[in-house]
């Protein structure tokens, strides 16, 4: 009777497909965020007029981002898991592998979130009319924010100020460089998720013709 040759379980895809589309998802939210609270640096605001910032509205444009993340995140999974790489917990493993590999990823969407800025960031511009800045300062004298119908999937929702009450308004921080700012966003979230993943052992691998069997 002939001994039974164990055989090795192969190393599944699935967790490699779970953390990036978990770091897509979360560098989505992260740029929906930015798109509420930031404006873009131009601006050919007079001074004194009051100004409007023209910013999606929360939902659906956050699921536009968080989703277009996930969906890169899920299309980049696809073509590693197919090359044979696959996370693991080994602790013996070195950890920089996973690191780069997410680091490339999180600055790609990064990138990718850059490139929307560049078309489609909050707009600044001069306020319609006179009784509209007059009806920002009554509003601000009761501390409330105008808000408009949204249309267009929601891209079209403002909240104005008077350029005089500046220091009353919401911190809006300026954007001046996009294409630095967003992907180093998305390195410093992937980084945190490498860092996540080696603190409980898990690394970075290729299958070998021996597990691939």
């Amino acid at each position: 009777m002939s001994a039974r040759v164990p055989t090795v379980e192969r190393p599944s895809g699935k967790t490699l497909v779970a953390v990036l589309a978990a770091v897509g998802a979360s560098v989505g939210c992260a740029a929906a965020v930015v798109w509420h609270v930031a404006v873009a640096g131009s601006s050919d605001v007079a001074s004194g007029i009051g100004t409007e910032y023209i910013r999606p509205n929360w939902f659906p444009a956050s699921l536009y981002l968080a989703g277009a993340g996930l969906a890169i995140g899920l299309i980049a999974a696809s073509f590693l898991v197919d090359s044979g790489l696959r996370i693991v917990q080994d602790r013996q493993r070195s950890r920089l592998q996973l690191f780069m590999l997410l680091i490339v990823i999180g600055a790609a969407l990064g990138a990718s979130s850059a490139l929307a800025w560049t078309h489609w960031p909050p707009q600044r511009a001069e306020l319609a009319s006179e009784p509209l800045s007059g009806q920002v300062l009554s509003f601000w004298q009761r501390g409330t924010d105008i808000t408009p119908p949204a249309s267009d999937f929601g891209w079209t929702a403002y909240t104005a100020y008077l350029e005089g009450d500046q220091d009353r308004a919401t911190f809006r921080p300026t954007i001046d460089h996009p294409w630095l700012v967003f992907p180093i966003g998305g390195v410093l979230i992937a980084a945190l998720a490498a860092l996540t993943l080696s603190l409980r052992d898990f690394r970075l691998t290729v299958l070998s013709d021996q597990d691939s069997v």
